[in-house]
């Protein structure tokens, strides 16, 4: 019965985001709405992590099985990619490069600030 309860909350918040999404006059994924939503009630105490705990385990625990699909349709669209492959490869180091420096940065301005601190 716990699972229905945590699974009818974590819906919820999904519906409300893509409920919101429709609105929008631009084009936003619903579902991080829903879990932008969703980290603000439990930020603001108004859902205890315990009320959705152990369903969101579950679904940590089993991430990887989510990306099916999508590697799935990767793979089955590879004649589009095959052309621009060379991009696609440049881009996506280029962008693990930055995302990598911003983070390391980022890390470091924290931890030099709370020992500042």
């Amino acid at each position: 019965m716990i699972i229905f309860k945590q699974l009818n909350i974590i819906f919820a918040f999904y519906l409300t985001g893509e409920g919101i999404a429709l609105i929008l006059p631009f084009s936003f994924p619903g579902g991080l709405i829903g879990l932008f939503f969703l980290y603000c009630a439990l930020s603001l105490k108004w859902l205890h992590l315990e009320d959705v705990k152990l369903l969101s385990d579950f679904f940590i625990k089993y991430m990887a099985f989510f990306f099916i699909p999508a590697g799935v349709s990767i793979i089955s669209s590879y004649s589009l990619i095959e052309s621009a492959i060379i991009p696609i490869i440049g881009v996506l180091i280029l962008s693990t490069i930055i995302i990598m420096a911003i983070t390391a940065l980022t890390v470091d301005y924290l931890v030099k600030r709370a020992e500042h601190d």
